[in-house]
């Protein structure tokens, strides 16, 4: 089946933004917060039907880790029910669904994971991404289901989106404010445009339906994902990067210690490093 018109929801977040400038506005249409609210998915599912996308791409998330610990119901609600309700929309219009997943789905026992591995999140954002995954798995069988980690990109002027990690680092540095990064969690990193482009092909060739892990090659600590980003602006020298542990600083959630993502059913994605310097030479 050709793709033709994709309905992309989350459209002014990170990976949506680069969605939709990917497809263009003519072959996608872009809802967001301003159009529809994700928990009451129900209520805009006849404008759905009338817009009849061959495909739908879901970046909406409840993606504040540490406060879903305290917001569950809301994390479970935007992450976990409503992703079921999705799968059930695409499988009445028979349209194939991707769906974004996260690292955190996993304990960090293993310390680095494929596609086939079993999920033991640790946290309650981790739980409601995961029972996201089990409900749309559940309510349909045309899906990707991607699972990536630490995305950065270009942020939408006056979005709600959360802010890149990368983006907090420099906004500290700007502000001559210490940072603290962790040595001691690990995983892999994400450019959007390159998530964005992985995932669009999945549908434009067709993949076999299942879950993918598409991140960029390499991993690291969250500490050198900070030095690096700083050694590319030129501002590592003298700059307030303080190393500090997960048991130096406790976060409100219980987050894996060591989760890299494997990519073992697609080409493998340029390096980390490569992609954060093409990002932070357009920003500059």
């Amino acid at each position: 089946m050709e793709i033709g018109r994709v309905l992309v929801l989350g459209a002014r977040g990170m990976l949506g933004r680069e969605l939709m400038k990917l497809y263009g506005r003519d072959r996608a249409v872009g809802w967001d917060r301003e159009t529809f609210d994700f928990a009451r998915l129900a209520d805009v599912k006849a404008d759905i039907t009338k817009i009849k996308p061959d495909a739908i791409i879901n970046c909406v998330a409840y993606n504040d880790v540490n406060r879903a610990e305290t917001e569950r119901d809301k994390a479970f609600k935007i992450n976990a029910e409503s992703v079921g309700e999705l799968g059930k929309l695409c499988r009445e219009l028979d349209i194939p669904v991707v769906h974004f997943s996260t690292n955190y789905v996993f304990d960090g026992k293993k310390g680095e994971y494929s596609e086939v591995d079993e999920p033991h999140p640790l946290s309650a954002y981790g739980a409601s991404k995961y029972e996201g995954e089990k409900l749309l798995r559940q309510n349909c069988s045309k899906y990707y289901l991607v699972r990536t980690s630490v995305i950065f990109g270009t942020r939408v002027e006056g979005s709600e989106s959360k802010e890149s990690f990368v983006a907090f680092v420099l906004q500290k540095t700007k502000n001559h404010e210490p940072i603290f990064a962790y040595t001691d969690e690990i995983g892999s990193f994400t450019y959007a445009v390159d998530l964005a482009r992985a995932a669009a092909l999945l549908l434009e060739e067709q993949k076999p339906y299942g879950i993918y892990h598409i991140v960029n090659s390499g991993h690291g600590s969250r500490y050198e994902l900070a030095e690096e980003t700083l050694r590319l602006h030129g501002l590592l020298e003298g700059s307030a990067l303080r190393p500090v542990t997960l048991q130096d600083r406790p976060r409100a959630a219980n987050i894996p210690r060591k989760s890299v993502l494997l990519n073992t059913k697609l080409p493998g994605m340029r390096p980390w490093q490569e992609a954060l310097a093409e990002y932070l030479n357009q920003e500059s």
